[in-house]
């Protein structure tokens, strides 16, 4: 072999050897034998998805009044008949004076009630910072919660409070002075409105300011007796519009019914007056429970039954409801959600009878330790299952171990190679 030629073979041998070298200092930089996933707690539902149509007890207010309207009332506001819902002006400078007068009425009664407060001797620093403490309690509360109209009342009280608190030690506020701006305003707001109609409800209830669809084609009276094809043939119909002169809608009660077409078998055990819960994947409706108020058989339809539900509750997203997807769910499970392919199955020796018995169970990695734990099941899903979290009990599974998914010749006491994820 030429002396060039050597020389070449031997310098792609290094090359190769070295690139040989490098990969294998990566793979073992990179290469981790255990993959984890954390222990978190999770919620399944025993449930059924259906097309339903939401029946509530609810009349239009009409009104064929012209000019420009402004609602006295906020949506989900209790109404009582002869109350009035809203006032119509000639002209939107009218509606404009009569909207700022509301809020200048609002101003003038917060800075007067401060006036009785302190009058009245109610200065008892004690009572006015715990007052305070509780409004400011209540007003994180409520945003934590995302009722942001509670949490903007919860703010004008908290306000109040630290008002109040202010001339209790001689802080300067001239509230006599702000009132006195304030009566100015209102009169010259009072003398800018000449004539105004009133809009009243002819029924008590609940109003919701929503005209866009009219209600559901059935007898509130009659919810309980709607059949199967009486229900499909609801929700084949296409949602009619609102009475084009109403102004909003009283739901007089805040009993309402679900009506939805399920199949026999999927309800199989469920009795009159039994309570399930409702989700609405359509809307921001929180979870609602609802009694079984009907299960109507069909005779055209043989597998397939009418359920009606019954619910208690009433706000203005409710109101909002006209015809939907709704989640039925029979039972709840929480816990601990684990991948199927982190259990196993464990021959164990029972500690009472000496008999051998297999039990599931994963394996947690403690520092770089292996651990077994016992695994409580209380639901199987496709490819997960639903663990009690044991906090008393020991060997359990628990919140936040590090379950392991993936590793090589498992067992309890094993010292094993692990770097966390980035």
């Amino acid at each position: 072999m030429k002396k060039g030629v050597k020389t070449k073979y031997i310098g792609a041998v290094v090359i190769i050897l070295v690139l040989f070298y490098i990969g294998f200092q990566v793979f073992q930089i990179t290469y981790n034998p255990i993959k984890t996933v954390t222990a978190d707690k999770d919620v399944v539902y025993e449930s059924i998805t259906q097309d339903a149509i939401f029946i509530r007890d609810e009349a239009d207010i009409i009104s064929k009044k012209g000019g420009t309207m402004v609602y006295n009332v906020e949506d989900g506001s209790r109404v009582e008949k002869g109350g009035v819902i809203a006032t119509v002006f000639s002209s939107d400078a009218e509606a404009n004076s009569y909207a700022q007068l509301s809020d200048t009425e609002k101003q003038i009664a917060y800075y007067e009630n401060i006036i009785l407060q302190n009058t009245a001797g109610n200065s008892n620093l004690e009572v006015i910072d715990s007052n305070i403490e509780s409004s400011i309690n209540a007003y994180i509360r409520t945003l934590a919660a995302g009722d942001l109209n509670t949490a903007r009342e919860q703010s004008a009280v908290m306000i109040d409070h630290i008002n109040n608190r202010k001339i209790t030690i001689g802080e300067s506020i001239d509230v006599n002075s702000i009132l006195n701006e304030l009566y100015a305003t209102r009169k010259n707001l009072q003398a800018n409105i000449t004539k105004q109609d009133a809009v009243v409800s002819e029924e008590a209830g609940y109003f919701v300011s929503n005209t866009e669809f009219s209600g559901t084609p059935v007898d509130y009276e009659k919810a309980t007796e709607l059949s199967v094809s009486n229900i499909n043939s609801i929700l084949e119909q296409q949602q009619s519009e609102g009475n084009k002169n109403s102004v909003g809608k009283i739901i007089k009660s805040f009993d309402w019914y679900i009506a939805c077409a399920v199949e026999r078998n999927a309800i199989s055990g469920l009795e009159i007056n039994d309570k399930v819960n409702i989700g609405f994947p359509q809307s921001d409706v929180s979870e609602l429970t609802a009694s079984i108020a009907a299960i109507n058989a069909d005779a055209e339809n043989v597998d397939m039954v009418a359920l009606v539900l019954k619910l208690g509750n009433m706000d203005e997203n409710i109101a909002r409801l006209h015809a939907g997807k709704v989640e039925i769910r029979f039972d709840k499970y929480e816990g601990i959600r684990i991948p199927n392919e982190a259990i196993r199955a464990v021959a164990v020796q029972d500690e009472e009878t000496g008999e051998e018995r297999t039990v599931k169970c994963v394996y947690v990695l403690s520092g770089n330790v292996v651990k077994l734990k016992f695994v409580d099941i209380i639901y199987n899903g496709e490819d997960f299952v639903i663990a009690k979290s044991n906090t008393t009990q020991t060997g359990y599974v628990r919140l936040y171990d590090r379950i392991i998914i993936k590793g090589d010749d498992l067992r309890d006491g094993k010292i094993v190679k692990y770097k966390p994820a980035n």
